[in-house]
């Protein structure tokens, strides 16, 4: 019988994330929350932003089911986390929620193991990325790593964006076993990314109509490389005139990403944009510079827009290609059907920036294909369909047929549908 028959409740599924901050993670958070609720019981908890980031509450039709705990954050703080976790804790218990799925670091470390003290029937976490490369020292890479490992004996199934990160999850650094993991691939409404007229875009952000615009749209944190950005930017000036870079993102690293482009005049920052549309409608080329990446938002938005991409080959961007790379001369990196993968070098980075600028039909051909292609993989529904397919399989397995309603409570150590509650 399926599981939404009316003669049982919704199964109850609570979501946590660190944080709603841009990217594909508040993207999907948001989506998922809202469109699973026909199915679902649902329930979001949501930390609070880092420094720089930028809120994605605003994709939430309103606070209606939403908790959030404005101690739990992407910084560690033994103090703050330890309250993040007892209210968590808290909440799992007065709920007693049949799915408990996790989303970044560390709402996967707090509410994977609330989870477990709670006894909640499946577990579930997403790595959107990881923290293995790219972020910090080897010692506390390790530490990480070790966590990580506990994390996954808990977890009823652990899911990965790609093939390649699942290979490096199980297999580079066995988190979990293979027979443990699920691939869903992110998913997005793209429908409305490519819909701006092109010339109508630059007018009104001020370029000009023959320039070369390449666009990088990120946080403005370490693992993205803001100064091998800035040193492609500088060398752009002297060996690509036409190139004109427009920067979307804000961070930590601003300051320091500032002070390497201090006289460029081929560059503007433009902070956060709601409307990436139209940015990416002014674009020749999308570009990162990352030093890891799991399957990254801009690019997939760039694709849809019709516009090829120039990345680090690094992380699951290999994920993001069309097939057949070509190799490209002095191990500057490959090209696929649909852009350039790089080494993490200027030099690299502006050599295929270069390829680019002077083959237009290329471009446009690179431009289609990764349309297609990001259309037809990507998309919201299927997104949806897929997780609600394996939140019913994970359920089945862990023998849940009937399902009870949770009572209510109220409290002061989070606020819930946009008013102060207590956790008790």
């Amino acid at each position: 019988m399926p599981l939404e028959d009316a003669k049982y409740p919704r199964p109850k599924l609570v979501r946590i994330v660190s944080r709603l901050c841009i990217g594909g993670v508040g993207l999907q958070a948001c989506a998922l929350h809202e469109e699973l609720a026909s199915s679902f019981d649902t329930l979001l908890i949501v930390g609070r932003l880092a420094a720089g980031e930028k809120d994605m509450s605003y994709l939430l039709s309103s606070e209606h089911n939403v908790l959030r705990l404005p101690k739990m954050s992407r910084e560690i703080s033994l103090w703050e986390d330890a309250l993040s976790f007892w209210a968590i804790l808290k909440v799992l218990r007065r709920e007693r929620p049949d799915i408990v799925h996790t989303h970044q670091a560390k709402a996967g470390a707090l509410g994977r193991f609330a989870s477990w003290i709670a006894g909640v029937p499946v577990i579930v976490h997403t790595f959107h990325g990881h923290v293995f490369q790219g972020y910090f020292s080897p010692l506390k890479t390790r530490i990480y790593l070790a966590i990580e490992r506990i994390l996954g004996r808990l977890s009823t199934r652990v899911i990965t964006i790609s093939e390649s990160q699942v290979r490096e999850i199980c297999s580079k650094y066995r988190i979990v076993p293979l027979s443990k993991a699920s691939v869903i691939k992110d998913g997005f409404e793209l429908g409305h990314f490519g819909q701006k007229g092109r010339q109508e875009a630059r007018k009104a952000l001020g370029l000009a109509q023959d320039a070369f615009v390449v666009v990088w749209a990120a946080r403005m944190a370490p693992v993205k490389d803001m100064q091998l950005l800035a040193r492609v930017i500088r060398l752009a000036a002297e060996r690509l005139v036409r190139a004109y870079f427009l920067v979307v993102g804000d961070g930590t690293e601003r300051a320091l990403f500032e002070a390497g482009i201090r006289g460029c005049e081929n560059v503007v920052l433009l902070g956060w944009q709601d409307d990436m549309a139209t940015i990416w409608s002014t674009a020749d080329v999308a570009l990162l510079t990352s030093r890891n990446e799991g399957t990254p938002t801009s690019l997939i938005e760039a694709m849809s827009s019709g516009i090829p991409f120039v990345s680090t080959d690094v992380g699951a961007i290999r994920d993001l290609t069309v097939p057949p790379l070509r190799e490209l001369p002095g191990g500057v990196g490959f090209q696929a059907a649909n852009g350039f993968l790089t080494a993490r070098t200027p030099e690299a980075i502006l050599y295929c920036l270069e390829q680019a600028e002077k083959d237009p039909a290329v471009v446009r051909k690179m431009a289609a294909l990764g349309r297609a292609f990001v259309l037809s993989t990507f998309t919201q529904q299927r997104l949806v369909h897929e997780m609600k397919a394996l939140y019913h399989t994970l359920l089945e397995q862990s023998g849940k047929k009937v399902y009870e309603s949770s009572q209510k409570a109220s409290g002061d150590e989070g606020y819930r549908d946009g008013r102060p509650i207590r956790i008790s």
